[in-house]
């Protein structure tokens, strides 16, 4: 061992040595970064600690701690794609690389980002940066930076469980704030949004929901009441929520009132509030769901079964803008939009008698009708995806086969996109291995598929496919049987790992940088 090799082993043994001693994030990382500035040559170091969400948030500059920095956005600048890919980064010319566009100084010329990766989890990056063409960096530099993160491996993994500790008590305690707030302003019965309601995304790509979506966007425009029918699941809460949130009203309430909750006296109360002398505590005032969305949009579920009593009630609001909360005769008044639904024919109800005529049709000046999932087949897809995947990390999404597609897709949907949701989300806890089968999905599904089957008296032998479709069908079969290995799928399937790569990124089901 040479004098020059004894040196740089000490200096890694001192660093190890230092760091196993504390799990203080800010003092562990200053020193890695002091430890690292005297290994490469650059103006700046900065250390990154990754959250789980895909941002980051620096803790050291220059060897000294940094406390109480703003987090950097998910996939931004080169710490960003380092964070996502896991793979190091450099660049000479910092200031030509569109990869540093959000994030390139005047005075940057150089930058280099090496990964934290402990067990496949990144914990962190290291970036080394310069100021001036006389700092390049080269690829010898980030394979000093990874065996010198692999020598010290066991404080890094002490710190990788400190963090993750770390995060999931700062989450936990931001759920409880959260809750904390929710319940303090809420209105029992009802469900409350204040000015912090957030649009969900609706995904659909059918010519039937792209026009209901420009309509719906008409209607937000306007300051009318609406009425939505369609069947139960289909999602008429967040196209109420839509229209909400792109409206005037979007930075007042949102509340939800359910009219298959409770008796017809519970309904009144939380629609118009109530007024009390309760023997314990007295003088009570319960505000209802006109009083708390004052300004606000109020969304009406299930109005079929709002009692015949209350329906006069609103009635009467939406003529005067007036009310009185139950138990006093004070008037109240309240500016809100109503937007109601049902699953069943209102104007059924209304011929029938238990639904007033001038009620349905004053609610219903602007009328939607939000499409059954069997009306969307070509939407099934793509929301099967969404949902199989949801909340997920890249490296732990999976794929379905094409027999799961299609299974999928002749099914009827009683339930709706609550259903898909419901059933795609148990096919991934029951899938072991990367690829979502047939035998992965609640048997509702396949037995209706095998009455089909029945009903057409024949014996399907034989099912018009490509020969693309044939061999996708069996690359993920066999690549599904030997629990995603890809390796040995490939010696099974007798062609090369890298021609298994390119094609499952022609299926969409790898990103092109794994290809």
């Amino acid at each position: 061992m040479t004098i020059e090799m004894k040196k740089e082993s000490t200096k890694i043994e001192n660093l190890l040595s230092t760091l196993l001693t504390t799990l203080d994030e800010q003092v562990f990382f200053s020193e890695l970064s002091k430890f690292f500035k005297s290994e490469i040559v650059c103006d700046e170091i900065i250390v990154n600690i990754a959250h789980e969400d895909g941002s980051c948030r620096m803790v050291a500059k220059n060897a000294r701690a940094v406390k109480n920095a703003q987090r950097i956005s998910k996939g931004l600048g080169a710490v960003g794609h380092v964070i996502k890919t896991k793979r190091a980064y450099f660049s000479n010319n910092v200031q030509r690389d569109p990869l540093f566009a959000s994030t390139k100084t005047e005075a940057s010329h150089s930058e280099l980002c090496v990964p934290m990766i402990i067990d496949g989890v990144i914990i962190g990056t290291i970036s080394f940066k310069g100021n001036s063409e006389e700092v390049n960096f080269k690829k010898e530099d980030i394979n000093m930076v990874i065996d010198s993160l692999n020598a010290i491996q066991k404080p890094l993994k002490n710190m990788k469980m400190y963090l993750s500790a770390k995060f999931l008590n700062e989450s936990l305690k931001q759920k409880i704030e959260e809750k904390e707030n929710e319940l303090k302003n809420s209105v029992p019965g009802v469900t409350l949004s204040r000015s912090t309601t957030q649009e969900k995304e609706i995904i659909g790509k059918s010519e039937i929901m792209q026009e209901l979506l420009v309509a719906v966007d008409r209607v937000a425009a306007s300051d009318v009441n609406s009425y939505m029918a369609g069947e139960t699941g289909v999602g008429k809460e967040m196209i109420a929520r839509r229209i909400h949130c792109r409206s005037e009203r979007k930075n007042h309430a949102f509340i939800v009132v359910d009219c298959s909750m409770g008796n017809d006296e519970y309904l009144e109360s939380e629609i118009f509030g109530k007024e009390e002398v309760d023997a314990v505590r007295g003088f009570r005032i319960k505000k209802g769901a006109l009083e708390a969305a004052n300004g606000g949009t109020i969304f009406i579920n299930n109005i079929d079964k709002m009692p015949v009593k209350v329906q006069a009630r609103l009635m009467s609001f939406i003529n005067d803008l007036a009310y009185s909360r139950v138990g006093t005769h004070e008037k109240l008044r309240s500016n809100v939009r109503i937007i109601a639904a049902s699953s069943i024919n209102m104007k059924e109800s209304v011929a029938q008698g238990t639904f007033r005529e001038d009620l349905f049709y004053n609610l219903s000046t602007i009328g939607l009708r939000i499409p059954s999932l069997r009306e969307r087949k070509s939407d099934i897809e793509i929301l099967a995806n969404h949902f199989l995947n949801l909340g997920k990390l890249p490296e732990a999404q999976k794929s379905m086969s094409p027999g799961v597609v299609k299974l999928l897709e002749d099914y009827n949907w009683p339930g709706n996109v609550r259903e898909l949701h419901s059933i795609m989300e148990r096919a991934y806890v029951l899938s072991p291995g990367m690829i979502v089968e047939r035998d992965h999905l609640a048997d509702s599904i396949k037995v209706e598929q095998a009455e089909i089957s029945e009903e057409k008296e024949e014996i399907r032998v034989f099912r018009e496919m490509t020969l693309g479709e044939i061999e996708r069908e069996h690359i993920c079969q066999t690549l599904d049987h030997l629990g995603g290995n890809k390796t040995k799928t490939a010696k099974v399937l007798g062609i090369t790992v890298k021609t298994l790569y390119n094609k499952l990124h022609s299926y969409g089901m790898i990103e092109a940088k794994e290809a």
